[in-house]
């Protein structure tokens, strides 16, 4: 789950982005124009650009989502009768992804230990550190324990819907009884995935192209360890023959 189900705050203002996203700019170079303190990593300290580079491939992620799956499949589709129906059946595709997400991060305690070391400390001017202090502890639990994993809860109580009627529909979607079908689905999701992470290169290699003179002499492996560190380490929950929105090059 986002910051904002935490914070409350409009989607846009932790996403940088508005349905439909026109890629210019993207969100990440959007987020860096709306706050120019973080658009130098080397300025930053190494935990703090660690965590920017990850939310930076976070934003990278959600945008190219909303491009390849969001937009032409749910958003714009006229399979769905109203908009409730639309958002039952597409957060229950979501809640199938963060599980499938959330076995591979399970399956590494070094993560987990990662995580439960983090201590914000100004990292990101739009959300205070205690509301990044529990998301983090709320990600933590949720690795730790499966039981109390709350993402089909919280898009239930989100839309106003039952979590016995959204589970319902996440059994077809994982089951592949998905009632209406839709053609090119899987393919898209596959496509996504591939346009994620090479956005996701994109955007470290952008982040981490600091003028030469900004540099700091010994900064190649303190921080370069940093960016690593911040891609490995960021989960992906949230992620077709249709281009929506105009995906640019």
């Amino acid at each position: 789950m986002d910051v904002q189900a935490i914070t409350g705050q409009r989607r846009s203002e932790t996403h940088f982005y508005r349905f439909p996203p026109t890629g210019n700019p993207r969100a990440g170079k959007a987020m860096k124009l709306a706050y120019p303190e973080l658009a130098n990593p080397y300025a930053l300290s190494p935990e703090c650009a660690a965590f920017v580079s990850g939310y930076l491939v976070h934003l990278a992620w959600d945008e190219d989502w909303a491009w390849d799956v969001f937009g032409p499949f749910y958003l714009e589709s006229g399979t769905w009768p109203d908009r409730l129906t639309r958002s039952v059946h597409h957060n229950a595709l979501r809640v199938v992804q963060d599980r499938e997400a959330e076995v591979i991060l399970r399956a590494s305690p070094k993560i987990k230990a990662a995580l439960r070391r983090t201590e914000p400390d100004h990292w990101l001017p739009f959300v205070p550190d205690e509301a990044l202090r529990r998301w983090r502890d709320w990600i933590v639990c949720q690795l730790e324990n499966p039981a109390r994993v709350q993402t089909a809860q919280v898009f239930a109580e989100r839309m106003g819907v039952s979590v016995e009627h959204l589970e319902t529909v996440v059994r077809a979607v994982r089951t592949g009884t998905y009632k209406p079908p839709l053609p090119g689905l899987e393919e898209a999701i596959a496509r996504f995935e591939i346009h994620a992470q090479i956005d996701s290169i994109h955007a470290l290699e952008q982040y981490w192209r600091a003028p030469e003179s900004e540099i700091p002499f010994d900064a190649s492996s303190q921080y370069l360890g940093a960016a690593r560190a911040g891609l490995l380490t960021v989960p992906v929950c949230g992620s077709v023959g249709v281009v929506w929105g105009g995906r640019p090059q």
